[in-house]
């Protein structure tokens, strides 16, 4: 299960240097720009859950400067450097995508946006409730377009006995969706990342918030050697990163409801 506070807290604390080792997140965010591009989109209501530090919150903002752009992250640390960006058309609350409820008891308006977006985000919530509450959310025919990563994400560490979260794959995704949306597009891509060694990939994760709890892991130099043997050479290790991105759109309600 997930640690809400936890990962709450370690985002927060990595949030004044996040954007220094997000280069991967910040393709993963381009590259869901560049979807959202290839359609003749008419929107006046955005919002981006796990905005973080609002990067393509921002790039919403400004390729739709008539739409009100909303972002909502769990961290309070995100969204104290979200508020630097000034645009008249965003606004940054601390929120959390698997409730439709914001600060204070809050409740979300239904059925109220055109588009909602997620950039590698998802992997620290339920999506299921996630894709839930996009249901509630999302005007019928709005779209939710997300990047996330899936199961062979850092599978090098888990095979040599660390700690990884665990990724829903495509298959999950395409059956959590269904009831409510229609699959436009939905694609995966392994990318591996070369690091000097693996404190340098743990030293990463951490910089990024993206680190377990305190004594789930054991950094033993036995763990360390066991990676290296398996995935190491003259130039590093490698770790392998698998990138999900999807594109749906909201179904039409049932009469009634």
């Amino acid at each position: 299960m997930l640690d809400k506070q936890l990962i709450s807290r370690n985002f927060s604390l990595s949030a004044q240097h996040y954007d220094e080792h997000a280069i991967m997140q910040r393709e993963m965010a381009d590259r869901l720009f560049s979807l959202l591009t290839t359609y003749d989109l008419q929107l006046t209501t955005i919002l981006d859950i796990g905005c973080g530090t609002g990067y393509l919150t921002g790039k919403l903002a400004e390729r739709f400067p008539s739409a009100r752009v909303e972002g909502i992250d769990i961290a309070p640390g995100m969204i104290e450097v979200a508020n630097k960006l000034k645009r008249e058309n965003i606004t940054f609350k601390i929120g959390d995508g698997e409730d439709i409820r914001g600060v204070g008891d809050e409740v979300w308006g239904m059925g109220e946006y055109d588009l909602i977006v997620s950039n590698a985000s998802l992997q620290w919530m339920s999506v299921e409730k996630v894709f839930a509450s996009v249901a509630k959310l999302l005007k019928p025919g709005g779209l939710l377009v997300f990047s996330t990563f899936g199961p062979k994400t850092l599978s090098e560490l888990k095979e040599c006995g660390f700690k990884v979260n665990e990724f829903p794959d495509t298959i999950a995704i395409e059956g959590l969706t269904k009831p409510n949306f229609q699959n436009i597009f939905l694609a995966s891509q392994v990318s591996r990342e070369k690091f000097g060694d693996v404190k340098e990939l743990v030293y990463h994760l951490k910089e990024l918030g993206a680190q377990t709890s305190a004594g789930e892991n054991k950094f033993t130099p036995a763990a360390f050697r066991a990676y290296k043997q398996k995935y190491g050479g003259a130039d590093g290790i490698a770790a392998s990163f698998e990138l999900v991105y999807g594109v749906f759109r909201r179904k039409p309600s049932p009469a009634g409801v």
